[in-house]
């Protein structure tokens, strides 16, 4: 049976087009009174996509190696952007497709079903509000979208890279912190689904492919022309990200970071706090007030650690002070904390000599082990949420008490307090890395 649309289903240029006219309205407004009726009022993400499937393109999607509009090779992805103080910013990643780890495997990059979906994309980006109704959430950018040449060669790095550990048996060991802008997210209704995976008895969480809100967020600017962040040249050359950044900061091993700043002028005092992260910028060749681009794209920590002798760093690594009120109402699937151990870190690594002076050791790209994070990370965070429930918020985990992560004060000093659930205020903390389980990892880990 023939259907008859308001575009074009063969032309990538009418499907954009028709897209652009939901652009600074809700679905309320364009659809027919027999459409809007449909769908009762609700608030949630979950059928919006489906709306603008059925109702608006008139289309009914479920193929999932083919894209969405087959004969003009476009994938329809809807999604939710917030605002983060006068800037639009992704709310979550972008789900692309499950993986099947009995076919995934098998397929090389040419020829996956990852890149034939997904190749050209119409992104219908629309602005999530508290309470309000799915048909009510006005679209504020609607545009086909292609990888970047320099984007594609990461995101086939990454694509590889998961693939690579389902070929070797090892999909229960992936982690989103394996990759830059393609993640392989966990995607089931319960945190304890698991499926088989090939060449390995050990049974795996069901994942997807999905591009990480850090890299929308980079879509998002890009769509709106206000990118400023900086990508490094050699990336057009074929070589990784990893080796160009390595290859960037090896003409400066073994020296000082005075000598470094005096070589490149970076005019700022030796203890300002931004010190040694206007020297990062500047091997890099980012101006202070630009932001590194694949950094920020792939929501990478950057941290400097200074080594004692003994290899230990010299302070623990932290992340930010959590709200006592905020925590307790997270699961640790969806936890800060969670999110923040399944990232990748760069290490700037300088080594203290005998008088005592840092110099420039290595530089090291990291994601802490899958196995660490679900076990020690895990029990960190329920015994931290455990502890303040009970009104015990001035006794979190201790180092001595988890191999991985402990919980300390993180305020500017005693003074700087949050509220309890208690109804009592205690100081600012926040989760840190142990300093001898870094340099546990720093002395045996490889890049990866």
């Amino acid at each position: 049976m023939s259907r008859t649309y308001a575009y074009d289903p063969t032309a990538p240029a009418s499907i954009e087009a028709y897209a652009k006219r939901l652009v600074g309205h809700c679905l309320r407004d364009m659809l027919a009174e027999e459409d809007r009726t449909v769908y009762q009022a609700g608030s949630g993400k979950g059928n919006l996509g489906d709306i603008v499937e059925r109702s608006y393109f008139k289309i009914n999607p479920g193929n999932v190696s083919a894209p969405d509009f087959v004969e003009a090779g476009v994938e329809l992805k809807t999604t939710p952007i917030k605002r983060v103080g006068k800037r639009l910013r992704a709310k979550e990643r972008l789900v692309l497709q499950m993986i099947d780890y009995d076919v995934v495997y098998g397929e090389n990059w040419e020829n996956s079903s990852f890149r034939s979906k997904n190749e050209l994309l119409l992104l219908m980006f629309y602005l999530w509000e508290e309470g309000r109704a799915s048909l009510d959430y006005v679209f504020k950018i609607a545009r086909l979208w292609s990888f970047p040449e320099e984007d594609l060669e990461i995101i086939r790095d990454d694509w590889e890279k998961i693939v690579g550990k389902v070929r070797a048996g090892r999909a229960h060991e992936i982690s989103e912190g394996d990759t830059l802008y393609l993640a392989a997210c966990t995607k089931s209704s319960s945190g304890a689904d698991r499926r088989c995976q090939p060449f390995s008895d050990e049974l795996a969480k069901p994942r997807a492919f999905a591009l990480k809100a850090s890299y929308m967020n980079s879509v998002i600017d890009r769509s709106l022309s206000l990118e400023t962040a900086v990508a490094p040249e050699e990336l057009k050359t074929g070589r990784t990200f990893e080796e160009v950044v390595h290859e960037r900061f090896k003409p400066f091993i073994g020296t000082t970071p005075e000598e470094i700043a005096e070589r490149l002028g970076v005019d700022a005092a030796r203890n300002a706090k931004s010190f040694y992260a206007l020297i990062t910028k500047r091997i890099l060749g980012v101006r202070e007030d630009k932001k590194i681009a694949e950094f920020e794209k792939a929501d990478i920590i950057v941290r400097t650690i200074r080594l004692k002798l003994n290899g230990v760093p010299k302070e623990a690594i932290s992340f930010k002070a959590f709200s006592y009120l905020d925590i307790v109402t997270q699961t640790w699937e969806e936890s800060d904390l969670r999110e923040d151990l399944t990232r990748r870190f760069f290490f700037v690594i300088y080594q203290l000599d005998g008088q005592g002076q840092a110099r420039l050791s290595r530089t090291q790209f990291w994601t802490p082990p899958i196995e660490d994070v679900e076990s020690h990370g895990q029990r960190c965070f329920e015994q931290t949420v455990q502890m303040i429930k009970e009104d015990r918020a001035e006794y979190l985990p201790k180092a001595s008490e988890n191999k991985v992560c402990h919980v300390r004060p993180h305020g500017r000093n005693s003074r700087d307090m949050l509220p309890t659930p208690g109804g009592g205020r205690v100081v600012r903390k926040s989760f840190w890395l142990n300093q001898r389980y870094m340099a546990q990892q720093l002395a045996t880990i490889e890049d990866s």
